[in-house]
């Protein structure tokens, strides 16, 4: 009988990992299950591993973790059924009342798949079953109001750096600006102090990541809006390109594959909000959308299905445009 401090076997190890990233296939589920019925070993290792990943959690984003385990012993002699029956449930809760977090807030930072659910691990004769809830990631865009650059002791107030922007690429056609103090007063920052200025045929793009870190992944029926504000200086047709890609190649061989694209026709003169609809279509079968090297052989078209996506901007006006305040919002198809 393997003790608790018997290293897992290949297939266990695999399975409790999958778990945890949610990427369970009901075949892998069924075995889980009945692995941790027939195995106490099994058992606490899973438990094990559960604990380890929610303090890895805690230690990257810091609140409350309680671990709570009850125990319930049956006897029945009744023949044909098990005399003893013993099942143990251990329901782990982050940002419970005594973290000292209000309420809405201790609603956005615990985790889905732990809190507000409960996680029953039962080693017993009569058999158990895992319940979880899945881990739902909630996607932001990084440094979307530009404030995370101090240009407070920049002489010119201009930065091509943007912090968290420009993921495989960039373009010395965008930067962050000290707007108020660039143009002496004539044009302020939506919100804060800072801005993005993108010249004409130039672009922001960003992998976009879930609060643990985590791409986002291409699949059919995704959508994904992107708003925010636009300042467009005078009277000229501007228009701002959204589009979700694959970066298959980066420097110094470029390759990409588009999975959707919008485009926003933006108001001519001052502040207006915009707003950018991208669905991914079923078939995510595609060419090659742009490439740097146009001697060589066209690349391979690819399926899309899983890749990474990045979130891409680009500037197709007659001149230079304002960002601030950008914001994504991502839906999930419906399981079918």
């Amino acid at each position: 009988m393997p003790s608790e401090d018997d290293p897992p076997d290949a297939e266990l190890e695999r399975l409790v990992s999958r778990f945890l990233d949610r990427s369970l296939t009901e075949e892998e589920r069924d075995r889980l299950e009945h692995r941790l019925r027939t195995e106490p070993a099994a058992e606490r290792y899973c438990a094990r591993a559960i604990r380890f990943d929610a303090t890895l959690q805690e230690a990257i984003d810091p609140g409350g973790l309680e671990w709570e385990e009850t125990r319930r012993v049956t006897f029945n002699p009744r023949a044909g059924a098990p005399m003893w029956s013993v099942q143990r449930q251990q329901t782990v809760r982050y940002g419970g009342s005594g973290t000292g977090l209000p309420g809405p807030e201790r609603q956005r930072r615990r985790w889905p798949w732990i809190a507000g659910g409960l996680l029953l691990l039962a080693a017993a004769v009569t058999g158990g079953v895992i319940y979880y809830q899945s881990r739902t990631s909630v996607y932001a865009l990084r440094n979307g109001d530009f404030e995370a650059t101090d240009l407070t002791q920049s002489p010119t107030g201009v930065s091509l750096a943007v912090l968290h922007w420009q993921d495989y690429f960039n373009t010395p056609g965008t930067g962050v600006s000290e707007v108020g103090r660039q143009t002496k007063g004539r044009i302020y920052a939506k919100s804060g102090r800072n801005v993005v200025r993108i010249q004409d045929r130039a672009f922001l793009n960003q992998l976009i990541l879930d609060q643990y870190g985590k791409t986002l992944k291409a699949v059919p029926g995704l959508r994904v809006t992107v708003s925010g504000w636009s300042y467009t200086p005078d009277a000229n047709p501007h228009a701002l390109r959204g589009s979700l890609r694959f970066v298959a190649s980066a420097y110094p061989v470029m390759i990409q594959y588009e999975a959707a694209d919008g485009t926003a026709n933006l108001p001519n003169g001052g502040w207006s909000a915009f707003k950018i609809e991208l669905t991914v279509p079923e078939n995510l079968h595609r060419e090659a959308s742009d490439r740097s090297d146009k001697k060589a052989p066209a690349p391979p078209a690819i399926d899309l299905t899983g890749k990474d996506l990045t979130l891409s901007l680009d500037n197709r006006s007659a001149s230079y445009l304002y960002l601030d305040d950008l914001k994504i919002e991502v839906r999930q198809p419906e399981k079918r």
